[in-house]
């Protein structure tokens, strides 16, 4: 498998769905195999994103590889890999109706009587941890514990998923989730 280029392509879709910009979002995958973290670069459009610009970090958290610099969220997507073994893709942005939630420091709890309870369960909403540090993924492990999205307090979200398209595919229907609970709130 060519890691960079489905990576570029993927952040290229996210792009286009209006879930990241040059300034906000990442999207990461792994190679297991290596443990080799590949990572959206910093400040690039994600819709012109060419495989030879996306950073490949080892395991040590060198870069060896890209010729962007590795996204200021590495920590996050590292410390996701950690507390999910069984996920090879990291999803990081900015969507508004969760991200509204994650600056309320609120968890968003899902309806246990719909379908997608079964896929979100409830979303945890983590203290607030600076970017591009390692306070960022504090308590992740347990926010992602059987849950493939949390909230990142004062900032935004996080998904991990089995691939990029279940990653982004999870994401867009937490967020359609979550648009469709405040549309449903504001009916009167």
């Amino acid at each position: 498998m060519n890691f960079a280029k489905e990576l570029a392509l993927f952040s290229a879709m996210a792009e286009k769905k209006g879930m990241v910009n040059s300034l906000e979002g990442n999207l990461s995958c792994i190679d297991r195999a290596t443990g080799n973290i590949y990572i959206t670069p910093s400040h690039k459009s994600k819709l012109l994103l060419q495989p030879e610009q996306i950073c490949i970090v080892n395991p040590a958290g060198e870069q060896i590889g890209g010729t962007g610099k590795k996204s200021s969220e590495f920590f996050l997507h590292e410390a996701a890999y950690r507390a999910r073994p069984d996920c090879n893709a990291v999803f990081h942005c900015h969507t508004p109706y969760l991200s509204a939630y994650a600056f309320a420091y609120r968890d968003f709890n899902t309806d246990p009587n719909t379908f997608l309870h079964k896929i979100f369960g409830d979303m945890v909403c983590l203290p607030y941890g600076e970017h591009g540090t390692h306070d960022i993924h504090k308590g992740i492990e347990d926010a992602l514990d059987g849950r493939p999205v949390a909230l990142l307090g004062g900032h935004g979200v996080v998904c991990v998923g089995q691939d990029l398209e279940d990653a982004i595919g999870i994401l867009e229907a937490a967020e359609n989730y979550a648009k469709t609970i405040y549309i449903r709130d504001h009916m009167k």
